[in-house]
C-alpha cells in the first residue's frame, strides 16, 4: 500500500514539474544576489521589460509578490528570502545531475567567489588567478575582503568560499584547518625600532598602530588583530587607521612610523621582505593562536568543477605555511 502511495505522490510531483521551466529558478536566483531587475536583466542578457515578464511568471508561480520596488532597487518578501535559503542548494544539485560527465578545467564557465583576509590574498590570489587563466580560460573569479560573519553569504550562494578564524562552524558546512598564523607587529625597513636592540611591547605602543578592517560583527572573536592581541597582553591601543585595502596600508607604513599587527607568513612574502621588519613577536599559548579555516556549504561537496577549485586554492594556500 505505502508503495501504491509513493507511486501517486511521485506521478503528481513529475506532473507539477512538468509545468515549470527550470529557467526560472536560474532568473529567481540572480533577482536575490542583485536585488535589482535592470542589473539582473544585465547579468541575463535580456531586456528589462522581458526580466519583468519573468518576474510575473514568477510571481504566478509561487502565487507571492515575492519582490516589492524600493527607491534603489527590489525588497524581497518572506516567501522569496525562504527560497534564497533553499534555492543555491537546489540549483548545485541540479548542475550536478546535469554535469556527471568527467570535469575538465579546459572547458569549464563556472564562476566562483572566495572572502579572504587581504594579508592572504597578497600572497594566494595573484598566482591562483595566474594558473586558472592557464589552466581554466573560461572560469570567472570574485574575490572579496574577509567576512566577520560569512556563513549567511555561504548559505545563499553568494559565496563559495570563505576563509575564517572562527572554531564553532554550523553542521551544514565543511571546515577545512588550514593552519596556525603566529601574530608579528611590522615596522618599515627604515624605522627607528628596526635594527636597535629587540624591541619591548611597551616600547612599540609609544608609536601609533594601522589596522585591516574586517566587516564588524559584535559575535565574531577576532575582528582587530591590534585590539585583539594587545589585549592579550594586558594593553590597550586602537588604530590610527583602518582599511580593507592591503596596498593602502603598505603605502601608509612606507611614509609614516605606524606599526602593523599581522600574520609572521606575510615577512616570506618575496615583495614585502626587503620593505617590511618584524619588530616584535607575541608569545601567546596554542588556545589564544589565531586558526584559519576553510568554510564552503555541504551542498557543494560533490561538485567536481567546486572541488577542483578547491584543491588549487589550497595548493596556493600551502606554500605559505
Amino acid at each position: 500500500m505505502s508503495n501504491i502511495i509513493l507511486v501517486h505522490k511521485m506521478k503528481i510531483l513529475e506532473q507539477k514539474l512538468s509545468r515549470i521551466d527550470l529557467n526560472l529558478l536560474v532568473s529567481l536566483s540572480v533577482l536575490l544576489k542583485e536585488r535589482h531587475v535592470g542589473r539582473a536583466a544585465e547579468i541575463l542578457f535580456i531586456t528589462q521589460p522581458a526580466m519583468s515578464r519573468t518576474l510575473q511568471r514568477l510571481r504566478d508561480l509561487f502565487d507571492d509578490q515575492l519582490f516589492y520596488r524600493t527607491s534603489v532597487g527590489i525588497s524581497p518578501t518572506a516567501k522569496a528570502l525562504e527560497l534564497e535559503r533553499i534555492l543555491p542548494e537546489t540549483l548545485e544539485s541540479l548542475n550536478n545531475i546535469l554535469s556527471s560527465e568527467e570535469f575538465e578545467p579546459s572547458t569549464c564557465e563556472q564562476s566562483f567567489s572566495i572572502s579572504i583576509p587581504s594579508m592572504l590574498s597578497h600572497n594566494v590570489i595573484l598566482p591562483l588567478f595566474n594558473l586558472l587563466h592557464k589552466e581554466a580560460p573560461n572560469v570567472q573569479l570574485t574575490e572579496s575582503t574577509a567576512k566577520s560573519n560569512p556563513f549567511e553569504l555561504l548559505e545563499a550562494g553568494t559565496l563559495d568560499f570563505a576563509i575564517h578564524v572562527a572554531k564553532d562552524i554550523p553542521p551544514r558546512f565543511n571546515a577545512m584547518f588550514i593552519g596556525t598564523v603566529k601574530p608579528v607587529i611590522f615596522a618599515r625597513k627604515g624605522h627607528p625600532l628596526v635594527g636597535s636592540e629587540k624591541a619591548t611591547l611597551d616600547e612599540c605602543l609609544e608609536y601609533d598602530f594601522v589596522a585591516l578592517h574586517v566587516e564588524n560583527n559584535q559575535s565574531a572573536k577576532f575582528t582587530g588583530p591590534v585590539e585583539f592581541m594587545l589585549a592579550k597582553k594586558g594593553a590597550s591601543k586602537e588604530p590610527i587607521y583602518k582599511t580593507s585595502q592591503l596596498q593602502m596600508l603598505l603605502e601608509i607604513m612606507e611614509n609614516s612610523d605606524c606599526l602593523f599587527v599581522g600574520p609572521s607568513l606575510l615577512g616570506s612574502s618575496p615583495d614585502l621582505i626587503n620593505r617590511f621588519k618584524p619588530v616584535y613577536e607575541f608569545n601567546l599559548p596554542k588556545k589564544d593562536m589565531i586558526e584559519f579555516f576553510l568554510l564552503e556549504h555541504k551542498r557543494s561537496e560533490n561538485s567536481k568543477a567546486h572541488q577542483w577549485f578547491k584543491s588549487k586554492l589550497l595548493n596556493q594556500i600551502e606554500k605559505f605555511y
